[in-house]
Formats: structure tokens, sequence, C-alpha cells
């Protein structure tokens, strides 16, 4: 399976949790110059993506067209959405970057959220060719449990095999 993460937006670049922000014009630039590797994989299986603006727009720069599917939905960072990492407690940054199942937030934890997309995977990804996503869902997919999501580096406008 390819997985593409979504283009660049404003949050990437000044590095809030969460969202649902558009490409900016450098995610825009930086996901056309992977559509050619993109179209060259997609055979005859499927082609899924997630609900997030960012990746829909992604994919319709690639000038592909998934199968919008929710269980690929991008990790809840619950009241953390919008906020740079400046603007959170050390103590619950620290909880939530060492214990996969704190979630001081309120959303998601990282254990959950591994499962979920780990579960999708099994269940639907066997025939998946290409799945756009945000970059916590390639983390997720590209880990092999939740100890190890941080340690996973994903970059915006990247293909990542799986």
């Amino acid at each position: 399976m390819l997985i593409v993460t979504a283009g660049r937006t404003g949050p990437n670049r000044s590095v809030r949790f969460g969202g649902d922000a558009s490409l900016d014009d450098r995610g825009r630039r930086d996901v056309a110059g992977l559509r050619a590797e993109v179209t060259a994989t997609i055979g005859t299986g499927r082609v899924a993506g997630g609900p997030e603006r960012a990746v829909v727009e992604s994919s319709d720069v690639l000038q592909i067209q998934p199968v919008t599917t929710p269980a690929l939905r991008s990790l809840d960072v619950g009241r953390w959405t919008g906020r740079m990492p400046t603007e959170i407690t050390p103590d619950d940054l620290a909880a939530w970057f060492t214990d996969p199942v704190a979630r001081p937030h309120g959303g998601e934890s990282v254990a959950r959220f591994v499962e979920r997309i780990h579960r999708w995977y099994v269940t639907d990804g066997a025939d998946t060719d290409v799945c756009v996503v945000s970059m916590p869902v390639a983390q997720a997919l590209l880990c092999t449990d939740p100890e190890e999501f941080f340690g996973v580096e994903i970059r915006p406008a990247t293909i990542y095999h799986r």
C-alpha cells in the first residue's frame, strides 16, 4: 500500500495541534510533485482517504478520487485543537508523549487511535492500493504499536510504503 500524507497547511507551518485547515501554496506544490508516482501505483485496488479538508484537497491535486473513509480520520486532540505546544502545560505534554493511554486533552488516546487505524488496515487495507491521509494517520499505519507512535517521523506531502 502507498500511503500519501496530505500537503502542508497553515497549522503544520505554525506547529499547532489538530484542526481542519486547507493546504497552503507550498502544500499544493509539494503534493503536485507526487502525482506521477501515485497515479502509476493505482491498479485495480481501492483508493481510500481521510475526511479532512487537507486530505480532500491533496486528493484533488493528485487528480484521484479516493473513497472517503471515516475510520481514517485524524487523531482527536480535544481541547488542544488549534493550540501550540507552548500553550499546553509541560506535565500534560509529558503525559501525552510518554503514556499511550493518556488523554490530557480530553480527546482520543494514542493507544485507541492506533488501534482504530490498525483495525481499518486489517479489515480494509489489504485491498487498498493508495490511501491519502493526515500525518498522524500515516504515523499510526507505520508504527507496530502505540508505544512506537511518536518515534515514527512523518512529513507532509510524502509517500510511504506499507
